[in-house]
């Protein structure tokens, strides 16, 4: 088990646009697969009303992006803790730096409302599968 440095895992972030957002909705973990990007350390997805708008903003929560390379067996894990934030309309630092990532759903519908994910814990690691 090889452990990832931040910047690794960051730039790992930045190639990526599959990711999975953690967050607690009536005392349970739930996870949901989002499109994002990167805006510096700052991820960014954005998402109808519903679940994840009413419960990750201003809540800690957890992202996730896999990767496995079949022709050397390497795996990789990078999580994301931090808080998230409603950047639709806000003012703040993290809204203004959200609004310069350009994430693009793939699932259906509008997704109006974007959200971003201020970390404050980055981390990764890379392994060799035994198969």
């Amino acid at each position: 088990m090889e452990e990832i440095a931040e910047e690794e895992c960051l730039r790992l972030l930045e190639r990526n646009t599959l990711g999975r957002i953690a967050i607690v909705v009536s005392k349970q973990p739930q996870i949901f697969p989002v499109n994002y990007a990167m805006s510096g350390r700052i991820v960014v997805f954005r998402t109808s009303a519903g679940t994840k708008l009413f419960h990750a903003p201003e809540a800690k929560v957890a992202f996730e992006i896999d990767g496995y390379e079949p022709l050397t067996g390497v795996c990789l894990s990078v999580m994301l803790q931090g808080v998230a934030h409603d950047a639709t309309v806000s003012y703040d630092d993290v809204s203004w730096a959200a609004r310069a990532a350009s994430p693009e759903p793939v699932a259906p519908g509008a997704k109006p409302y974007l959200v971003a994910i201020q970390p404050t814990r980055v981390t990764g690691r890379r392994f060799r599968s035994q198969r």
